[in-house]
């Protein structure tokens, strides 16, 4: 509830701007361009629908969301580990998420995805009850629907799949009157029915698009300009990317993650349901998997993984207190597990305790994300921009700050709202550098914000400069500045210096950090 107020980073403000288009009449792709799918930009058309276009009822619909995936995960882990062992895993998986490691304030596509995927399960399992193949159906439907929210999330309903195969062929297995024949329609089926529900939601996204004439746009930037983006990093570069958000995962919840070991220890060693261990171990192996595509291994691709985690987390209290119980030893040694893993929980709590319960929100987001980033300084921007512009007069942001859009409620001139994959090494990058200057120039912005932040552009050695040296040149010729925000690049909390008017005009550069707003003359 603290966090309601919390600024928008990227991501955020990307869903969050394609989400306002589409209450607009806009479809996804025509003028915001990105390799996401539509899903989560539903999603959040649908949350500020209900909640209202602002932060906080972004954040609300991000808190709506992840109670409602801990109701699932909670009737999840009861069906194998009982009331303890569920209580134990939402907890751990509501820790591990809101920690700022993972970016948990943020309402990330991940979020959407284990929302779906989780709902996915909990119809899957229903089905070692009641075998239908309408079961099957609205389980694949619900993993098809968390593809659309992150593509990653395809590695979960490839998971979905094998468990279905894998529960029709262990009760075909067993002696029955039905014959071979009759056996292998009952479970292509079934197979037939869940890969049929998660194909729908891709479909059905398809023809939307298509009727609305952006489907080649949402075909390159989705599919052909995703390829490209996903094989960038060599598998050393991945190893190295791995040990640092590995790293800063694990020290944000150590006892914890030391849980998860021991578990993983006993899924691999300890006498058990071979329903539960494949279970538990296949969901833990394809929930790893879908955090590794493009060897990336970003903070908030780790929500992916929580759920198998707290699982695992369940499933070690679970064992932990029916080994102590077997052994018949005082009542107090069979809730050890228990108490252990509520100190892990309470050590988590601990790690981050300023950020989760004292520090105002502004300087919490300076100090949780890296520095600089312009993230509370965009409302401001925004804000002068809203103030001095009419609603049909457009803007542009030079970097990767989509947020402002938003703020602002204005469009852009141009549908590249993240400068990242003009500076990639990619075959496309050129290409979209003349793309971006060419709507530009036909779409002059009333306001041009140019962002001078390295974690706003991601530059490479071999990035070309194209488009930096055409914007040198057009506020030159066209524009005058009319602000600036200057960060001070030794401290990493203290707010950028402000100038607006004559003063930011004539204002020398302090250092490389800033961010300058030009009007156009």
């Amino acid at each position: 509830m603290r966090w309601l107020d919390f600024p928008l980073q990227r991501d955020e403000g990307e869903y969050a701007y394609a989400g306002q288009l589409i209450l607009g009449g806009i479809p996804p792709y025509e003028i915001a361009y990105n390799m996401k799918m539509p899903g989560t930009y539903l999603a959040y058309a649908a949350m500020m629908a209900v909640f209202g276009q602002t932060t906080t009822g972004i954040h609300l619909g991000l808190l709506s969301v992840h109670l409602a995936s801990l109701v699932f995960l909670f009737l999840i882990a009861q069906r194998f580990f009982g009331i303890s062992g569920a209580a134990v895993a939402t907890s751990a998986y509501t820790l591990m998420t809101l920690s700022p490691a993972l970016v948990g304030m943020a309402a990330q596509a991940t979020h959407f995805a284990v929302f779906f995927a989780l709902m996915g399960i909990w119809v899957l399992l229903r089905l070692e009850e009641k075998h239908s193949w309408l079961n099957c159906l609205m389980s694949g439907l619900l993993f098809g629907t968390a593809f659309q929210m992150k593509q990653h999330a395809l590695f979960l309903g490839v998971f979905g799949g094998l468990y279905v195969a894998w529960l029709c062929i262990r009760e075909e297995a067993s002696p029955a009157s039905t014959s071979l024949t009759e056996r292998t329609r009952i479970i292509a089926l079934r197979l037939g029915a869940f890969s049929a529900g998660c194909l729908l939601p891709f479909l059905a996204v398809c023809a939307w698009l298509k009727m609305a004439g952006v489907f080649p746009q949402f075909w390159f930037w989705t599919f052909k300009y995703a390829r490209e983006y996903v094989s960038i990093l060599t598998f050393r570069d991945g190893l190295r990317k791995a040990r640092l958000a590995f790293g800063a995962t694990f020290h944000a919840a150590i006892a914890l993650w030391t849980i998860v070991a021991f578990g993983l220890a006993l899924l691999c060693t300890a006498r058990m349901d071979l329903n539960r261990r494949l279970f538990l171990g296949g969901f833990f192996i394809f929930s790893f998997l879908a955090i590794c595509p493009g060897y990336y291994f970003r903070a908030n691709y780790f929500v992916l993984l929580m759920p198998a985690v707290a699982l695992v987390i369940g499933f070690a209290v679970w064992y932990g207190e029916a080994w102590f119980a077997r052994t018949q030893g005082p009542l107090w040694l069979r809730h050890l597990p228990l108490v252990i893993a509520i100190l892990a929980c309470a050590e988590s709590l601990y790690v981050y305790r300023q950020a989760l319960f004292t520090l105002p929100v502004v300087e919490a987001c300076r100090r949780v994300y890296p520095h600089p980033s312009p993230f509370p300084e965009s409302i401001d921007v925004a804000r002068y921009i809203e103030a001095n512009t009419s609603p049909n007069e457009r803007i542009a942001v030079i970097g990767s700050e989509p947020q402002i859009y938003f703020y602002a409620h204005r469009l852009s001139s141009t549908g590249f709202i993240y400068t990242y994959a003009l500076m990639e090494s990619q075959r496309y990058a050129r290409v979209m550098q003349e793309n971006m200057i060419h709507d530009l120039e036909q779409n002059p912005p009333t306001y041009l914000v140019y962002v001078s932040i390295p974690n706003s552009w991601l530059m490479q050695p071999n990035s070309s400069r194209l488009l930096l040296d055409w914007v040198d040149r057009y506020v030159d010729k066209n524009m005058t500045r009319v602000g600036i925000f200057q960060y001070d690049g030794a401290d990493s909390t203290a707010p950028p210096q402000v100038l607006w008017g004559p003063a930011a005009a004539t204002a020398p550069l302090r250092n490389p950090y800033y961010i300058s707003i030009f009007k156009r003359n």
